[in-house]
């Protein structure tokens, strides 16, 4: 994965001046499903989407404009606060699975 040798790492600055590493050579679980089910003509208006983490900003507002409503997330991503205003305020239910905050590397 992205924090293996060979992949460009890119330091990530928040609102709250705290910063994050992420791959920048790659696209997010959440991406990838939209964009497969895009290639093989799968409606996603309506779905569900299953993730491990609560989808980043980005992804949520890809999650948004393709029209999904409702987000099942294993845990929760410790920046992922964008997200759930995101959601909230374009009623996408979120779902928690835990509700304990994911740590790793690089974070």
């Amino acid at each position: 994965h992205c924090d293996e040798v060979g992949h460009l790492m890119k330091t990530n600055v928040h609102a709250d001046a705290s910063g994050s590493r992420h791959c920048i050579r790659t696209i997010h679980a959440e991406q990838n499903a939209i964009a497969m089910a895009a290639k093989l003509g799968v409606p996603v208006k309506g779905a569900t989407l299953y993730c491990k983490m609560t989808p980043c900003r980005l992804c949520a507002m890809l999650i948004v404009s393709v029209g999904i409503k409702r987000v099942v997330a294993e845990r929760k991503y410790h920046a992922g606060k964008d997200s759930e205003e995101l959601f909230k305020s374009a009623g996408i239910e979120l779902v928690y699975l835990e509700e304990r905050l994911e740590k790793y590397k690089d974070q």
